[in-house]
C-alpha cells in the first residue's frame, strides 16, 4: 500500500521511501496535490494543521481513488496542540517532527521547520521521539501506520510534554 502525506508548508516532496511520500503543499494547492497523490497512493494522510473542512474537500476531490485520513490528537494533547497553534501563528514555535513507519529506521532529517524520520520498530520510535524532543520539537505527528499505540508510547517517553498526533 502506498501512502502520501500532505502538510501545509513549503511546497515540495521531503520524503519518498518505502511506499511513503511526504509533501508540503500550499493551502491553495491542496486539492491539486491530493488529486495527483491519488493517482499513485492508496491512502492520503493529512497533517493535523489541516482541518476537517480541508479533509472533506480532499475526500470529494479524490473520490474512491484513495482513502483519506486526517491526523488527530487525543484528548490529553488538546491543550498542548492549542498552545502550539497559537505559538505557530505567532512564529514562536519549535519544529514539527513527522515520524513514519518504515522498513528501515532512518536518522532525523531537517527540512525548514520539519524533522522527519522513518521508524521500523518501537525502540527506533522511542529513540527518534526522544531525539526530536531534545532538538526542541514543538509537536510530533505520526504517519504511515503509526497509530494510537505508537502515539501512547511517544506521549509516555516524552513525559507527556509534547502534543502527539496520529492517524487512526
Amino acid at each position: 500500500m502506498a501512502t502520501h502525506v500532505l502538510f501545509e508548508g513549503d511546497t515540495g516532496v521531503i520524503v519518498r521511501e518505502d511506499g511513503l511520500t511526504v509533501e508540503g503543499v500550499s493551502l491553495t494547492g491542496l486539492i491539486d496535490a491530493a488529486k495527483r497523490a491519488a493517482l499513485l497512493a492508496d491512502r492520503i494522510e493529512l497533517c493535523g494543521g489541516l482541518g476537517v473542512e480541508d479533509a472533506a474537500k480532499v475526500i470529494v476531490a479524490v473520490g474512491a481513488n484513495a482513502n483519506v485520513r486526517l491526523n488527530r490528537y487525543g484528548y490529553e494533547s488538546l491543550e498542548q496542540v492549542a498552545a502550539y497553534k497559537v505559538a505557530f501563528e505567532d512564529g514562536k514555535v519549535g519544529d514539527g517532527a513527522f515520524l513514519y513507519g518504515s522498513a528501515q529506521s532512518t536518522p532525523l532529517k531537517y527540512h525548514d521547520g520539519i524533522m522527519t524520520a522513518g521508524v521500523a520498530d518501537e525502540s527506533s520510535l522511542i529513540e527518534r521521539a526522544r531525539e526530536a524532543q531534545a532538538t526542541c520539537a514543538g509537536i510530533i505527528e505520526l504517519y504511515g501506520g503509526l497509530g494510537a499505540q505508537a502515539a501512547a508510547t511517544v506521549r509516555r517517553v516524552t513525559g507527556e510534554a509534547l502534543p502527539v498526533g496520529f492517524i487512526d
